[in-house]
C-alpha cells in the first residue's frame, strides 16, 4: 500500500469516527432536549388545570373545570383519565378512562377538585417516534459529514505525499546511476530537510564517482606504457634466441600474462572514457556487411584452433546506415570473442545481419554454455560476469562497452539465451 493510501485511509478513519462521535453526541443531546420539551407540555397542561381549577373556584362555577377537562380529553390524546369532585362524588369526565393511564395527578384549588392521568404507552410510542426521527436525520447528516471526510481525506492526501514521492523518485534515479539529480527542497518541514540531506548525497555521490573515474583514466592510462614495454621486451628476447626451453616457455608465459593484462587495462581505459563522455565518435555513413566479414575473417583462424566453425551471412543487399565503423566493429569483436570463449570444442558461431523494418540486425549466435535466465538482465553492467562451466577468463568490461557503444549509435542490444542451448546477442541499428 502506498504512502498516500495509507494517509488517505487514515485520514478517511479519523473523518469517519469524528462525525461517527458528533452523530452521537447530537442525538444524545437532541434526545435530552426532546424529553424536556415532553415534560414541558405536560408541565403547562397541569398548570392550565390549576389556573381554570383557581378561576373556577373564584366565580363558583365547577362546569368551567369541567368543560376545560372535556375538552383536553378530546383535544389531547395524551390525557388517558380526568376526573372531578363535585358536591363531594368524583365523576369522570369524557368518558371511561383508557387502558393504560398512568398515576394520577391531584390538581386542589380551593374547594375545587380534580385529578388527570397521561397515557404511558402513548407517551412512550410518540418518544420513541420522535428518536426514530431524530436518528433517521442524525444518520444523514453524518454520512453525509462521514463522506465529506473521506473525499477531504484523499484529495488532501495528495498534496502532503506529492513531495515524498518525487524525492522517492530522485532517489530511485540516483540508485540507477543518474547522480547529481535533485530533489525539490521548498519549505521548512521534516519533509523538505530531507530534500535537502537527499539533494547533499546526490551531489557528494557524484563528486566521489567523478574521483573515481579520474583515478582510473589516470592509472590505466600510466599502466599501458609499462605492459607495452614488457610485451616488447619479452618478444625481442624471444626472437634473439639462445634461450634454453624452460626459459623460452616462461618467457612466452610471461607475454601472454602481459598481453591478457594490456587487454584489462585497456578495456578499463575504453570504460573510463565512455563514464567521462570522452568516446570518440565519428559516424558516416557506412556498409554493415563488409564489417561482419571482416570481424569473422579476423576469428576465423581463433576459432579453428579451438576446434570451432565460424560463418557469416548477410541476409539481401542491406543499405548504408549512420555508424562509426570502428566503435561498431569493436562491438561485434567483443560479442565474437564472448561466443568462441564461452562455446565448448565442436560447437559451432554464427554473425548475421539483415534488415528489419526500419533498422539493421546484427546477431551472433552461438552453440556454448548459454546464460541464466537471472543473469541475462545484469550481464551488460560493468563487471558482471557469469560463472560457467568452461572457466573461461574475463573481467566483465566487454559487453559494457559494448552496450554503451549501441547506446551512442541510438540502437539497442539484447540476448536470449537458455543454458546449455547457447545463445544469441542482437544489436539493433537505427537506418536514420
Amino acid at each position: 500500500m502506498t504512502l498516500r493510501a495509507k494517509l488517505a485511509l487514515t485520514l478517511a478513519l479519523v473523518a469517519v469516527g469524528s462525525a461517527a462521535a458528533a452523530t452521537a453526541l447530537l442525538f444524545r443531546s437532541q434526545a435530552e432536549a426532546l424529553r424536556d420539551s415532553e415534560a414541558q407540555a405536560l408541565k403547562l397542561i397541569e398548570d392550565g388545570i390549576r389556573r381554570v381549577a383557581g378561576e373556577a373556584a373564584l366565580a363558583q362555577d365547577p362546569l368551567m373545570l369541567l368543560d376545560h377537562l372535556a375538552h383536553l380529553r378530546s383535544a389531547r390524546p395524551e390525557v388517558a383519565a380526568a376526573r372531578i369532585k363535585v358536591g363531594g362524588t368524583w365523576r369522570e369526565v369524557g368518558g371511561a378512562p383508557a387502558s393504560d393511564p398512568g398515576r394520577p395527578i391531584s390538581i386542589i384549588a380551593s374547594d375545587a377538585e380534580a385529578e388527570v392521568s397521561f397515557s404511558e404507552s402513548l407517551l412512550s410510542q410518540r418518544m420513541a417516534a420522535a428518536r426514530a426521527e431524530l436518528g433517521r436525520r442524525a444518520g444523514r447528516v453524518g454520512a453525509v459529514v462521514a463522506l465529506l471526510g473521506v473525499l477531504s481525506a484523499f484529495v488532501l492526501s495528495g498534496p502532503l505525499t506529492r513531495r515524498i514521492v518525487r524525492i522517492e523518485r530522485v532517489v530511485a534515479e540516483i540508485g540507477e546511476g543518474r547522480l547529481g539529480v535533485e530533489a525539490e527542497t521548498s519549505g521548512s518541514d521534516e519533509v523538505a530537510r530531507l530534500a535537502r540531506g537527499v539533494n547533499a548525497m546526490s551531489t557528494r555521490l557524484k563528486e566521489l564517482d567523478e574521483m573515481k573515474r579520474t583515478f582510473v583514466a589516470s592509472v590505466t592510462h600510466e599502466l599501458r606504457s609499462p605492459l607495452g614495454a614488457i610485451q616488447a621486451q619479452a618478444a625481442e628476447i624471444l626472437a634473439q634466441g639462445g634461450l634454453a626451453p624452460a626459459q623460452s616457455d616462461m618467457l612466452a608465459r610471461v607475454q601472454r600474462n602481459a598481453a591478457r593484462l594490456e587487454h584489462f587495462v585497456a578495456s578499463l581505459l575504453e570504460m573510463a572514457r565512455i563514464e567521462r563522455g570522452q568516446l570518440e565518435f565519428s559516424p558516416r555513413p557506412a556498409p554493415l556487411g563488409p564489417l561482419v566479414e571482416d570481424v569473422v575473417l579476423f576469428f576465423t583462424p581463433k576459432a579453428r584452433e579451438a576446434g570451432l566453425s565460424i560463418a557469416a551471412r548477410i541476409e539481401g543487399a542491406l543499405p548504408d546506415i549512420p555508424l562509426d565503423p570502428d566503435l561498431v566493429t569493436q562491438a561485434a569483436t567483443n560479442l565474437v570473442s564472448n561466443a568462441l570463449k564461452y562455446t565448448p570444442k565442436g560447437g559451432k558461431v554464427s554473425v548475421s545481419a539483415r534488415r528489419n523494418g526500419d533498422s539493421l540486425e546484427l546477431a551472433v549466435t552461438d552453440t556454448g554454455v548459454g546464460i541464466p535466465e537471472d543473469a541475462c538482465a545484469r550481464i551488460f553492467a560493468p563487471f558482471e560476469r557469469v560463472k560457467n562451466p568452461l572457466g573461461a577468463p574475463g573481467v566483465g568490461l566487454g559487453l559494457a562497452v559494448t552496450k554503451a557503444i549501441i547506446d551512442k549509435h541510438r540502437g539497442a542490444i539484447s540476448v536470449r539465451s537458455r543454458p546449455g542451448e547457447g545463445s544469441t546477442f542482437t544489436i539493433t541499428l537505427p537506418l536514420t
